[in-house]
């Protein structure tokens, strides 16, 4: 059977993006094929589409690191075919092809139901993104942070952690500082809930690379 998918090619140390036709035979030997309904566009997809080895080490490849969509054929235990189901994480869309094919196909351990008060669109338009802003707040409210325990800085916030973050606080009651380099964006932010918008180039942070170890600071 044949399907359509992104295929990012190497050719003499040049990288090229191209719609292909593509047969389900090339997918890996997992054992759950998903047709795919949608995908969100991630930071990691960019860089296995511009061909970072540090990403996806063999090309052709099919990047998407996320993917909602229906389980076709299965030859596990945990679903069934006509599920609607997201994958999200794992090696998917690094070195196993991703969400950007109609089919994927992947072992029933990286799959999760989709919740019933969410459709398959609306599970990807909050995405990769949205699932590690929640994974985030939910371990910070584990560990007993409270809205009176003072501001919540969220930096990066104008990128899609950032964003849903922002307003994931906000909704709980939080006051919100969005730190960002964007300053045009900031009506845009405070729209959204930040309380206030700090330029990051006023911090005395001496920042080399953006995956440096992180910085802890206070203000009172």
């Amino acid at each position: 059977m044949d399907y359509r998918a992104l295929i990012t090619s190497e050719d003499n140390k040049t990288f090229i993006n191209s719609i292909e036709k593509k047969d389900i035979t090339d997918l890996p030997d997992n054992d759950t094929l998903i047709k795919v309904k949608y995908s969100s566009l991630n930071y990691k997809d960019a860089l296995s589409a511009s061909g970072n080895k540090g990403v996806t080490r063999k090309y052709p490849h099919t990047p998407g690191i996320d993917a909602a969509g229906i389980i076709e054929e299965t030859s596990g235990n945990k679903f069934k075919s006509g599920d609607e189901v997201i994958v999200t994480g794992y090696d998917m869309g690094m070195n196993t092809f991703g969400g950007f094919g109609e089919y994927i196909k992947v072992p029933q351990e990286w799959i999760v139901k989709k919740p019933d008060n969410l459709s398959l669109s609306e599970s990807m338009a909050f995405g990769t993104a949205g699932l590690t802003a929640g994974l985030c707040l939910r371990k910070l409210l584990a560990h007993g942070l409270k809205p009176e325990d003072g501001d919540v800085f969220v930096s990066g916030v104008t990128g899609g952690v950032g964003i849903i973050a922002l307003m994931l606080f906000k909704k709980l009651g939080f006051n919100v500082t969005a730190i960002t380099g964007k300053l045009d964006q900031e009506e845009f932010l405070k729209n959204l809930g930040a309380n206030q918008v700090i330029d990051r180039n006023s911090l005395d942070l001496d920042l080399i690379s953006p995956l440096q170890k992180t910085y802890i600071f206070w203000r009172n």
